[in-house]
This record gives structure tokens, sequence and C-alpha cells, in this order.
């Protein structure tokens, strides 16, 4: 998971190199837009939001859960 959110963070960080190189990336940054706000910072959850989950995939779907709920 860890190697994913690297991956990640690198791709939505990387400089583009030509013009041609703008539509590909335009999905990513897209969506990081969307995933961090307006505000450009993660969103906070309330303490004890994740207190029954027990892997990755559900703290994963409670994030989504809590999102969906937000609006966001």
């Amino acid at each position: 998971m860890n190697a994913i959110a690297t991956r990640l963070r690198r791709l939505e960080t990387a400089h583009m190199s030509a013009n041609r190189d703008a539509p590909v990336a335009q999905p990513i940054l897209a969506a990081r837009h969307r995933r961090l706000g307006a505000d450009g910072k993660p969103p906070e959850f309330p303490q004890g939001s994740f207190d029954e989950c027990r892997t990755i995939a559900d703290r994963i779907s409670r994030s989504r859960q809590l999102l969906m709920l937000r609006g966001s």
C-alpha cells in the first residue's frame, strides 16, 4: 500500500516535460484536486473514525464512506 501511495505521489508531483504530456497528467491532477479540496490539505476525520477497522481495505472503505457523507 505504501508503494502505491508513493508512486501516486510521484506521478502527481511530476513535472511535465512537454505540452504533449499535458492531457495525460490532467486526470491525475483533477483527481488530486478532488481528493484534497480547494485548500490542498488532506481531509481530517473525527477521532475514533477508524476504531473498528482491522485491515487496510477496511480503512479505505471507511474513509470513502466518510468522504461521501461529507460531500467531497
